[in-house]
């Protein structure tokens, strides 16, 4: 429907136009071949079904389809703490710039440089 003029389409022309809408997408969407057949043309002044809000059958029992999830998922505390994250990170750089220096470090000195590292990085 096109214009000549620069006036808005009337409010029925709209409501052709939904109607018209309605009924090609209705006309292919899946259905069985139970179900009535829609018919293109309705009564005057009033909207299709789609258009007006109303809610059929079909949609509500679609939902009682949809999956949920029941299962619990239980996450210890380590898992929670970034900062064991962060602690093995920093010990693994260490360990390894050691390493490439050539520098041996006992356990506790190594620890201690470990969390000089994080409290001055991270402010752990």
């Amino acid at each position: 429907m096109t214009n000549s003029s620069d006036e808005a389409p009337s409010e029925p022309e709209y409501d052709e136009i939904l109607r018209k809408l309605d009924a090609l997408l209705r006309k292919h969407q899946s259905r069985s071949s139970a179900s009535a057949p829609i018919e293109a043309n309705y009564g005057s002044g009033s909207l299709p079904p789609s258009f007006s809000g109303a809610l059929d059958q079909e949609s509500l029992s679609a939902s009682d389809n949809i999956p949920t999830l029941n299962e619990i998922v239980y996450v210890t505390p380590p898992m929670l703490s970034p900062q064991s994250d962060i602690t093995l990170l920093l010990e693994q750089v260490l360990d390894t710039a050691l390493r490439d220096a050539g520098i041996d470090l006992e356990a506790g000195a190594r620890k201690t440089l470990v969390q000089a590292l994080e409290s001055h990085l991270f402010g752990l």
